[in-house]
């Protein structure tokens, strides 16, 4: 029963005990995703919609939950449930980065641009509010708005989407200036970096764009049944969100504070980085264990305990 005695949020010490936790030295790729393909996670592409034949998704779209929006003739924004075909190629582009990714995952299209990629904001917000609505677990958003009248909209919709579970990924601009909603925390913002490996990503150390993956020369596939080799930034969100789809299929329950934490330990840049005294991070010949309690000449040196050094 709540404790009238404590403000408002808060909660009894004693009701906040783990019966164990995962230390930071733990998490590794092996440990976060594995042998998990993204099984039981449904992911949401809020773009311009997905060809659900196109042959490189094999049959992966649930294409009756699909929505389409658009603008009304009285202002108001107009969902039509189900199939929808992809108006310009860009959703399905998205999709099937996901879908290679992480092959078991179910993917749903919220279509929300038109011919050209135009749409509107007020469209956006409520494709995004949607899929929040319906619990998806990763909403993928390769899209954004410069208008800043929007940002504190999109504010508030991302953070219901972060306490409500839903891990929002969402692609930076692709010229360098503000957009919404990938410059707010509630989010996991991504940019390209220039690998050629869709497994491997960084972490920015100067954000606010959190993380970078494949996004440059990729191939994709395009509306019509047809592929081609695009750039931008739109193409490195999904390969952050198929990654995270991979992380939740193997660790269900994940809040997006956690996930996001894991896609940090598991970043490329985070993993070859030499490491800090006191820093939990595993060795080959170490395993880190529950009390957190650590060898750190041991650690620093990458050496069983007890081996001897040479003079």
């Amino acid at each position: 029963m709540p404790r009238s005695d404590i403000p408002a949020w808060a909660k009894d010490s004693s009701v906040m005990r783990l019966p164990d936790a995962i230390r930071l030295g733990q998490i590794t790729p092996e440990w976060a995703w594995e042998g998990a393909d993204g099984s039981g996670v449904r992911v949401a592409i809020v773009d311009s919609g997905v060809d659900a034949d196109h042959p490189a998704l094999d049959g992966c779209v649930d294409v009756a939950e699909g929505v389409a929006l658009r603008l009304g003739p009285d202002g108001e924004v107009e969902e039509v449930r189900g199939a929808h075909r992809d108006a310009f190629g860009h959703g399905t582009a998205c999709a099937g980065i996901v879908h290679d990714l992480a092959p078991g995952a179910r993917i749903t299209s919220v279509k929300v641009l038109g011919e050209g990629l135009a749409g509107k904001a007020a469209v956006f917000l409520r494709g995004l509010a949607w899929c929040v609505e319906q619990g998806y677990d990763v909403i993928n958003l390769s899209l954004g708005t410069t208008r800043e009248d929007w940002a504190l909209p999109f504010h508030e919709v991302c953070d219901r989407a972060y306490f409500a579970g839903s891990l929002v990924v969402t692609a930076a601009n692709n010229v360098q200036r503000p957009s919404w909603p990938s410059l707010l925390s509630s989010v996991v913002s991504v940019a390209c970096n220039t690998t050629d490996d869709p497994e491997r990503f960084h972490f920015n150390p100067d954000p606010p764009t959190e993380f970078l993956a494949r996004g440059v020369d990729v191939d994709v596939a395009w509306r019509g049944g047809q592929r081609i080799t695009g750039t931008g930034n739109s193409y490195a969100a999904p390969h952050i969100a198929g990654m995270a789809a991979r992380i939740l299929s193997k660790h269900p329950g994940l809040r997006p504070f956690q996930v996001k934490t894991i896609l940090w330990a598991t970043a490329a840049n985070v993993q070859e980085a030499p490491s800090r005294p006191g820093s939990m991070r595993p060795r080959a010949s170490l395993s880190a264990r529950a009390s957190g309690v650590f060898d750190l000449e041991q650690v620093r040196a990458g050496e069983p305990r007890g081996a001897s050094r040479p003079a």
